[in-house]
């Protein structure tokens, strides 16, 4: 029988690589034949077995000196024609960790455990068992590791912080899914051995000094992932041990919900209790996180409340929404984690306390002092994510409908504003924070106001850019923000480009065109700004949406009135800003050159070229900041000359930078002089080293959609360049523009490309915009009108319809 073992594991071995993923136990059994086995089996082996051996060992592909790329391993590993050295399989087990692939980890842990056992192939499984997330492995793979390390007595020789990290990646891996092995009889005694060696927490002053042991948190993660597994006998033996050496305290086994039946419960509560007295408050959340909601019932209660909310049932009809119950006692537990994390917490906590806060809302509302804590703790460790989260569930419809909280107080309202505007994907987000704070007016530092009217004004929020200005241009901090060049810039060109927005729609007196003026500024951001301030003294009326008839076309008169309006402002901004810098011979350089800027930008060259006179009187030569400056203002009138400008600037020795190139290039889209942009790009080339920001490859795409308009030709080649070059480019570096969003769709529509529509509107729309907005609506309807009819059946239609149909959870959108 031992005579045919050898060579027809290794046959196994050599043409079914997967039988070792399946069976590591098997190799580890051959090899240890091989290596450490019997004497007498070695003798008895068969001449003919060994030749059979070293016959297939030829065939197989060895790694020495050239050391394989994970790609050409998962392909030569597949055809079951490689052996690859420890040293190899470490490295290629960090690229596959890095790229997260499954699939390669789980080949390279079979192909460790199949090595001969040695102190080197040890600490490769120690470090696999260790410093791997157990998602990446097969649950066979991780029973295996810890059978192999059991099996030569290396378990033991963990050390008790070593232990506590595995038992808690198999406790977090067993909590994430129910499908994770039961690993507990490998465990629990050898943690259980060490646990009654350690003396009980000394009482009186010392306790205040004394320090949890790793073995005890090994302890109450096992004990946590006992109660996973229902094992009753091992968790009463635990419980006991670790009540009878005080490190589960007598103070959390009194306040235990004796009013419960539920054993594993009362055990779980207890153990929260014991956790949060040793400010181990992360797995304190983790047992609070099991007798909530999950995630998944979360996220359809969320989506049947906007059903109900869209459609409310007929009067008389009882709602189907069923409420549970929350018993006392938890919900005080719950309360005291979260202020107790919130007082020191770090971003993984926050971010516990954000599950825990929004699974808790299904059963009775948070107290709205918690979520001012959320906000401030988030800004002060930085952890914009969890704030987003937050805001973004708290402004769900359905869930403001229930009850309001507050939204963020003090520095925590610009660190939130920062976040989501330098985050891909938060517009209306953003927009829904400024509106906030236009309504309910809370506190900002004085410093802190021209930094968020930037970023408001930033993002084209026009209404709420221009109230807050008003509102902190007066009083004895109002120098911060009037006074501020960046704010100066932002906001002349804001309203600026809004009026010549108007402007330019506005039809000839002799022949209006009501109809076309109109669609056109439907599509504008904030175009409505004006009429919040061109006559009405008082403010809140302006911005009552409902004291203005959105469904009345306004008149030429009415229009032209708006535009003269934010002229009005425009010029009251400049005027401020001068004031605040008066006597301008005497002001900065930089204030000096926003000044100058915003000129320029609202069309006055003479004042801007008056500004740059003072630099000159004072024989500060101008910088290539300030040549850009004048540059863009010529751009803007005339690209061409702005071109010949630049070639001007390389032959005397200047070197323009990417901001030079962009401004043209820019001005040259909005010209339509294609030629001209083809020219600058040319040129930025053989200058070297021109990089184009994120907004210069955005007007590009948009030009070569646009590019063969009117041709009578089929652009479905552009369009599908753009949509490659959109998902090539970074999150952090894809801009959220709703507005480049519906141009892409619509582009793709006319040229009768329904998935190109889909993928744009997936890429740029889905996560990115207030899905209930009436334009988001007709966009849906229109694509699943569109891909109803242009395509049959299947599953990738069912699959686009239904993402169509479905609203994206809270914690999705972007």
């Amino acid at each position: 029988m031992f005579l045919c073992r050898r060579p027809l594991l290794y046959r196994l071995h050599i043409s079914h690589p997967r039988f070792a993923k399946v069976s590591p136990f098997l190799f580890i059994h051959y090899y240890s034949l091989s290596t450490h086995g019997p004497q007498n089996l070695r003798s008895q082996t068969n001449v003919s077995a060994l030749s059979l051996a070293q016959a297939e060992d030829t065939r197989t592909q060895t790694w020495t000196s050239v050391k394989p790329t994970l790609q050409e391993y998962m392909s030569s590993r597949s055809k079951g024609s490689l052996r690859v050295d420890l040293s190899t399989l470490s490295a290629l087990l960090t690229d596959a960790v890095k790229a997260n692939d499954k699939v390669a980890v789980g080949y390279i842990s079979g192909d460790i455990l199949g090595l001969p056992a040695d102190p080197k192939r040890n600490r490769a499984l120690r470090h696999l068992i260790l410093n791997i997330e157990h998602k990446l492995l097969r649950p066979s793979t991780v029973r295996a590791i810890l059978d192999a390390l059991a099996w030569g007595g290396q378990l033991d020789k963990f050390t008790d912080y070593h232990l506590k990290k595995l038992t808690h990646r198999i406790a977090v891996e067993r909590e994430r899914t129910p499908f994770a092995g039961d690993y507990s009889a490998l465990l629990q005694s050898n943690i259980m051995a060490r646990l009654r060696l350690l003396h009980p927490v000394p009482g009186g002053a010392s306790s205040v000094a004394y320090d949890l042991p790793d073995i005890v948190e090994a302890a109450f993660e096992l004990l946590a992932y006992l109660l996973l597994l229902k094992n009753e006998k091992l968790i009463l033996d635990f419980f006991k041990t670790l009540t009878e050496k005080l490190f589960i305290p007598p103070e959390a086994v009194q306040q235990a919900p004796t009013t419960s039946p539920d054993f594993h419960y009362i055990v779980s509560v207890t153990l929260a209790r014991a956790c949060l007295y040793w400010y181990k408050r992360s797995l304190a959340h983790r047992l609070l996180l099991r007798y909530l909601p999950s995630g998944v019932d979360l996220t359809s209660a969320i989506r049947r409340k906007h059903a109900s909310f869209h459609s409310p049932p007929p009067l008389g009809e009882p709602s189907t929404e069923s409420h549970q119950s929350l018993d006392p006692q938890l919900l005080d537990l719950i309360t005291d984690t979260l202020y107790a994390t919130l007082r020191t917490p770090n971003i993984a906590e926050l971010e516990l306390c954000v599950d825990v806060i929004s699974r808790v809302h299904s059963l009775v509302p948070v107290q709205d002092g918690i979520i001012r804590l959320v906000y401030t703790a988030a800004s002060e460790c930085g952890a914009g994510q969890a704030a987003r989260r937050l805001y973004a569930f708290t402004r769900e419809p359905v869930i403001a409908k229930e009850h309001h909280y507050p939204g963020p107080q003090g520095r925590a309202i610009l660190f939130l504003m920062n976040f989501l505007t330098r985050e891909k994907g938060n517009p209306h987000l953003a927009r829904a924070l400024a509106n906030e704070v236009v309504e309910d007016e809370p506190f900002l530092a004085a410093n802190d106001r021209p930094k968020f009217l930037i970023l408001v004004a930033g993002q084209s929020f026009g209404m709420a850019a221009r109230t807050l200005w008003e509102r902190y241009a007066v009083g004895k901090d109002s120098i911060s923000v009037v006074g501020n060049n960046a704010l100066l810039t932002r906001m002349v060109r804001l309203f600026t480009r809004m009026a010549r927005l108007i402007e330019a729609d506005l039809p000839d007196e002799d022949e209006p065109s009501f109809d076309t003026l109109q669609g056109e500024l439907s599509r504008r951001v904030d175009v409505d700004i004006t009429s919040n301030h061109a006559i009405s003294d008082n403010p809140k009326s302006s911005l009552d949406p409902s004291q203005r008839d959105t469904n009345r076309k306004p008149s030429i008169a009415e229009l032209r009135e708006r535009a003269d309006n934010i002229k009005q402002f425009v010029q009251r901004v400049i005027e401020a800003f001068v004031l605040a810098h008066n006597p301008l011979a005497h002001a900065t350089h930089a204030n000096l050159s926003s000044l100058a800027r915003a000129y320029f930008v609202a069309g006055e060259f003479a004042k801007g070229f008056e500004v740059f006179r003072h630099l000159i009187r004072r024989r500060e030569v101008p910088d290539l900041h300030d040549i850009n400056i004048g540059l863009s203002a010529l751009a803007e009138h005339n690209p061409r000359s702005a071109a010949n400008m630049i070639q001007v600037m390389i032959q005397r020795g200047i070197q323009p930078n990417s901001v030079t190139f962009g401004t043209v290039v820019h001005q040259a889209l909005v010209h339509g002089d294609m030629h001209l942009v083809g020219d600058l790009l040319q040129l930025a080339r053989q200058a070297g080293n021109i990089q184009l920001s994120p907004q210069g490859l955005f007007s590009l795409t948009r030009a070569s959609v646009t590019l063969e308009e009117g041709s009578g030709t089929r652009k479905s080649a552009p369009l599908k360049d753009a949509l490659e070059l959109l998902k090539s480019l970074p999150d952090s570096g894809r801009l959220s523009s709703p507005d480049m969003g519906k141009f892409m769709v619509f582009a793709a529509l006319r040229e009768n490309e329904p998935v190109l529509a889909f993928e744009f509107w997936k890429l740029l729309l889905r996560c990115s915009s207030e899905w209930d907005d009436r334009e988001q609506v007709f966009i849906r309807r229109l694509l699943r009108q569109t891909i109803t009819q242009a395509l049959g059946s299947g599953k990738s239609r069912s699959d686009m319809l239904s993402q169509l149909w479905e609203r994206p959870p809270y914690d999705a959108m972007k």
